[in-house]
This record gives structure tokens, sequence and C-alpha cells, in this order.
């Protein structure tokens, strides 16, 4: 086995393939254990610090329940309780190095949910904040720092994605995952589409994201997941027509996302520009154009805009199976950097 004691887990393209499939089985392992994996103690006497900068239902409770079911323990305080100040001047508080620094002495591994955007060298906003400072903390620490979601990845999430799909029909390689914008008056950051299309290009498969003019991915971002499809010898498209792009889909994922000019207007200005798209959804109609395609959705999704509600409940829906496989995904990424390789071998 690979040793990752110690990595982070800030995005999936700092990891290779092998790793992330080490960790994989590992996750498909523990889902097999079924109650037997709730009572291991791989990480007894150690301490997970979550820092929720953001709300959240499915990552807190299933990071919490994943560090719990290994033996740990785990501390969630809330931000505003905190002396921390994320700006880095002085007169605003503590720093995140001294922060991160002290942090070390009494705990093992931090997570960080963190989103929003930051200011470019020209003074533009542009999305980042959640990424630029867990990366920072992840350097003032010694410990393993995991990005919990920012608005430009997710990488935790994005292996339970690519484990329900394994689950579903098997090899993936070649199959077709189209991420589409979809309507709703939520405002979401690029978060889990860009982390699904750059896991599943990772993985092999064609990927198509799909979304009305405006909407563009963060260009850097767009960038991997174009090289990790090309690396596989694997299709990467974007498309403005919704119809003819989901035709022959082995996966769909409807979510709704901001433009790039979200972070130069109002947020309300951004709800009225997207009602121009109330017809980007994913219907029955739309899906019998694909290749009978499994519904997926990091949640939660908005039932009657983002998608139908007998699709969300239907058959070809795995978004409760997808959201179960984010207790033993991130299980498996804890036991992975916290925990020596012949312990989890052992698993």
């Amino acid at each position: 086995m690979i040793d990752l004691k110690g990595r982070d887990v800030l995005t999936s393209n700092e990891w290779t393939k092998e790793e992330l499939d080490q960790v994989l089985d590992i996750a498909i392992k523990l889902k097999g254990m079924g109650n037997e994996a709730k009572s291991l103690e791989l990480l007894k006497g150690k301490t997970l610090l979550l820092l929720f900068f953001r709300s959240s239902t499915r990552t807190r409770i299933s990071f919490t329940a994943a560090m719990e079911q290994l033996g740990g323990m785990v501390q969630v305080p809330e931000p505003g309780g905190l002396r921390l100040s994320l700006e880095d001047k002085p007169g605003v508080g503590e720093s995140l190095k001294d922060t991160a620094k002290v942090s070390d002495r009494y705990v093992d591994c931090v997570g960080i949910r963190l989103s929003g955007p930051i200011a470019d060298k020209n003074g533009v906003l542009r999305p980042g904040l959640g990424d630029a400072v867990t990366r920072r903390y992840a350097e003032f620490s010694d410990k393993p720092v995991i990005n919990l979601a920012c608005d430009m990845q997710h990488p935790t999430q994005a292996l339970a994605d690519i484990m329900v799909m394994k689950e579903s029909i098997g090899d993936l390689k070649g199959k077709k995952l189209v991420s589409h914008w979809a309507y709703s008056p939520i405002v979401r950051h690029y978060t889990s589409i860009q982390a699904d299309a750059l896991m599943a290009a990772t993985y092999g498969m064609d990927v198509t994201v799909t979304y009305p003019e405006g909407y563009d991915l963060d260009s850097e971002t767009e960038s991997l997941i174009r090289e990790e499809c090309d690396k596989n010898s694997q299709k990467f498209e974007i498309s403005h027509d919704l119809e003819s792009s989901v035709e022959g889909a082995d996966f769909i994922f409807p979510r709704t996302w901001v433009s790039p000019n979200y972070y130069i207007h109002t947020r309300e200005e951004e709800s009225r520009i997207a009602e121009q798209y109330k017809d980007w959804r994913l219907t029955e109609a739309l899906l019998q154009r694909t290749n009978n395609a499994r519904f997926i959705h990091v949640m939660p999704f908005d039932r009657g805009n983002e998608v139908d509600d007998s699709i969300a409940d239907g058959p070809n829906s795995l978004v409760y199976d997808q959201a179960e496989n984010l207790l033993h995904a991130r299980k498996a990424f804890l036991a992975s950097i916290l925990t020596d390789v012949s312990d989890l071998e052992k698993i």
C-alpha cells in the first residue's frame, strides 16, 4: 500500500489515480463491513477540528460520524467564537498562522469549509477565498488539512460520487458524465460541479459541462479537467445546448452555479439574470435523450427547479446512496492520512 499518512486533501488533482484508488478501495471495504465498521479503533485518541465558515448538513454530520466511528474525537467550534481573523493585517484578530501553529498542539487534523471572492493583483474580485485560506492554513500547519468545500473544489465529495457511479455501472472508463447548469434562485458556487468533473476526468470518463453562455467555469480548473481528459484519451466538451449535450449520457448532474460576474455585482442581479433560464432543468423529457442516465446530485437539490420530483424520487436516482457514501469515503480519507499503512492493511 502507498503511505498517505500526513497528506493534505485540498484538491483531487494533487493526488495520483493510484492514491485515489487506494482510498476508494478502503471506502468500499468499510462500507462492506456494515455495522462492524462503526466500532473500529483506528483513530482512537486522535482529534479532528472542523471549522465551518459556511453552513453544512452532510459534510458536518458525515465527517463527525466518520471520525467517531473510527474511535476518534471531533471539535466543531463556531468560527465566530474564535479569535481568528481571515484578514492578514494588524488590529483585526489572531492571524491564521498563529491559529494553525497553536491548533497543531491540540489536534491531529483540521478541516476547513469556506467560500467567497478574493481580489487578484489587479484588484478584480474572483473566486478562490476558501481555497486560498485553506492552502495558507496548510502552509502553517504540520498536521493534515482537508478542504471541506470551497467555491472551487470539494475533493472528498467527488470521491464519494465516483464511488456511487462505480457501484451503479462498474468500470467508468469511457462512460459519459454531463454536469449541466440548472435554474434555481439559490446562489451556489462552482464547488462540486468542478470537483466532480475533475475527478471524473481522472477516472477516464468523457466529461461534458453544459451551461447558458456567461456561466463559464473557472479557467484554471477548466484547464485541469481538459488536461486529465487528454491524458486519458477521453472527451471534454463545453456546450451551451442542453438537449444535444445530454445525448449518450450515463450520468447527469443538474446544479446551479454563479456566473463569473457574481463577484462584481449583487446577489439580486445574479438571481435576475438566472431567471432568463428557467427552462434549464432536468425533466423526464430531457432524461429520455440520455443513455438511461442515472441522476446524481451532491444535495441539497432544488426540487421543481433543478430537477423534477419524479426523477429525484425515481428509479434512476442515486442521490441517497451517493450521500451515504460520504461517510465511507471520508472514513477512508481520515484513516489514510492519520494511520500507518500497517494498520490500514488490517481492514
